[in-house]
């Protein structure tokens, strides 16, 4: 489960937290900092069923109750708010340091503990409460924060967590993945650096927002006839979902636009390294690339800036026209060094 999942996929982040475990020198406040779909809750979970597991060693049997309830949410002594679903609110935080100010319900081993995903999307007064929440913790209570972007979490509340960084997975090993599971080598390639987990091969694969993405791309890159300047119009009449459902329309425009800004960000990177694979299409516009290194890295950047603004939060019309209109910027600005 967890344990075999950090120690293949993370092993510097497993072994660290296996040395605290064993050696009790848990700390009171942990920060799991990395890219989207990297395992930090994974990590946040087998840290929290070692703290609560029931039977003897340091480390998670994964088998007992309370591990069991650790995964399904139903130990009392655990809270975990998920940044990714909702902003998260001082009302929440508050809420965590009531809770915690009482008296442990649960008699097991392991205090409290808290875990809050994507804290960086907790509000500024959020984030101040937390902060005074990690300078006094009360006895027993462990913190977890994960983050896709450190960069949004106030440097006070980073200062008082041990931080533990988790890697980049390797697209290597998503490929070889995705051949096993019997996908062609062109879509391997492609969904190997978009995939954030080996369980969403498939379902992407399959996906009706990943063949978006891809027409999407080759429209970027005037394949076949298709327009560039025309994209952001065909984006509104042909490639977003209207689906009836507003919820699932919008998690399908979410889930192809983090695609396509991933797909972009690929191109980018096969233009400065000269060894793309995939499609003809694809080899073939790389091959014929002319900008500067210096322009395809302001592209990535470019690229992964608007991949992170990509969520529930952001209108994603305006999205996609800033998007836009940053590319035609970034066209002009560096054309004297294609």
């Amino acid at each position: 489960m967890y344990r075999e999942l950090l120690e293949r996929q993370q092993p510097i982040v497993y072994r660290a937290l296996v040395n605290a475990l064993h050696g009790e020198r848990v700390s009171n406040a942990y920060l799991f900092s990395g890219p989207f779909g990297t395992p930090k809750h994974e990590a946040a979970l087998f840290l929290a069923e070692s703290l609560f597991c029931e039977r003897e060693g340091a480390i998670a049997c994964e088998e007992c109750n309370n591990c069991r309830r650790v995964r399904e949410g139903l130990y009392a002594d655990l809270i975990v708010l998920k940044g990714n679903e909702k902003p998260i609110s001082k009302e929440d935080v508050d809420a965590i340091q009531e809770k915690f100010s009482k008296t442990a319900l649960e008699k097991g081993k392991g205090g409290r503990v808290y875990i809050i995903e994507n804290a960086e999307n907790a509000s500024v007064s959020a984030q101040n409460s937390l902060l005074k929440f990690l300078e006094e913790p009360g006895a027993d209570v462990t913190a977890i924060l994960t983050t896709d972007n450190i960069g949004r979490i106030l440097p006070t509340i980073v200062s008082r967590c041990r931080i533990l960084p988790f890697l980049p997975m390797d697209p290597e090993v998503y490929y070889e993945q995705a051949i096993k599971l019997g996908v062609g080598e062109d879509d391997a390639y492609f969904l190997s650096h978009i995939v954030r987990s080996s369980e969403d091969i498939m379902e992407m694969a399959e996906g009706e927002e990943y063949q978006k993405a891809l027409l999407m791309l080759k429209q970027y890159l005037n394949c076949e006839g298709m327009r560039r300047e025309e994209l952001l119009v065909d984006y509104d009449m042909s490639y977003k979902s209207s689906d009836s459902d507003r919820e699932r329309a919008k998690k399908a425009n979410i889930d192809m636009l983090s695609a396509f800004f991933d797909l972009l960000s690929l191109y980018a990177r096969d233009c400065i390294s000269g060894n793309p694979r995939g499609p003809w299409w694809y080899v073939q516009s790389v091959s014929q690339g002319k900008g500067s290194e210096i322009y395809y890295g302001k592209l990535i950047m470019l690229a992964n800036e608007q991949r992170d603004k990509v969520n529930r939060f952001n209108d994603l019309n305006l999205l996609m026209a800033q998007a836009f209109w940053r590319l035609e910027e970034l066209d002009q600005w560096m054309k004297p060094l294609k």
